[in-house]
């Protein structure tokens, strides 16, 4: 929760900071497809993706003409679906991220059109879920997932490389998708894992609302 608190703080001094210039502020929301990618032994694999929900707010600066600088501050559901015919076994695994994103942005036009943008983005793990399905009526398994240093939980912090896209229509609207592929490993060391790695990554895609230009002297 300390962690959680640091990355609101972090939020809202750049909201401060940027608001002495001419500033929008937004709010999104939208679908994730969500994935890991496994890597051990020089081997990778991915299992398949798993839909989940995003949310939140940003605040884009002007820099210079055409560029801008925009963090965020989301509500994003990473994770992974593994399904096993032989046995009809599917297992849902959910990771609940606040997420941070700071992105450099070009608009074609200031006001409406197509933009493009990249950027690092931090993330905290706050809360997730281990779902298994078993065939041949077994009773379900439903377990927390836990976010720590032990070597069952998951690493709090996910580092990452963010790149988006979309396009801004006049009175406000917009559409737009991101992918951001996790740099940092998410599995703690264990014994017998020989230097396994497991990275998330995931595709949004949002609509959103950006509010009129604040003009401040």
């Amino acid at each position: 929760m300390k962690s959680t608190s640091i990355m609101l703080m972090l939020m809202i001094l750049l909201i401060s900071q940027f608001l002495s210039a001419q500033t929008t502020i937004g709010l999104t929301g939208g679908a994730t497809f969500a994935n890991v990618k496994v890597s051990q032994g020089g081997i990778s694999a991915s299992p398949k993706s798993r839909t989940g929900f995003t949310a939140g707010l940003f605040v884009d600066a002007p820099l210079s003409l055409g560029f801008s600088f925009q963090p965020a501050l989301n509500f994003v559901q990473k994770g992974y679906t593994i399904k096993d015919e032989m046995s009809s076994t599917t297992e849902k695994v959910s990771f609940n991220y606040i997420e941070v994103p700071l992105n450099f942005i070009y608009s074609i036009k200031k006001n409406e059109g197509f933009f493009v943008g990249a950027g690092p983005s931090i993330a905290y793990g706050i809360s997730g879920e281990d779902k298994t399905k078993y065939g041949a009526g077994m009773p379900d398994d439903n377990q927390k997932v836990k976010f720590g240093s032990g070597e069952s939980e998951v690493k709090p912090f996910d580092f990452g490389a963010n790149a988006l896209a979309g396009y801004k229509f006049k009175g406000g609207f917009m559409v737009s998708g991101n992918y951001t592929l996790g740099l940092s490993k998410i599995n703690n060391p264990s014994a017998g894992d020989m230097g396994g790695t497991i990275k998330n990554r995931y595709f949004g895609v949002k609509i959103g609302y950006v509010f009129g230009k604040t003009k401040h002297k």
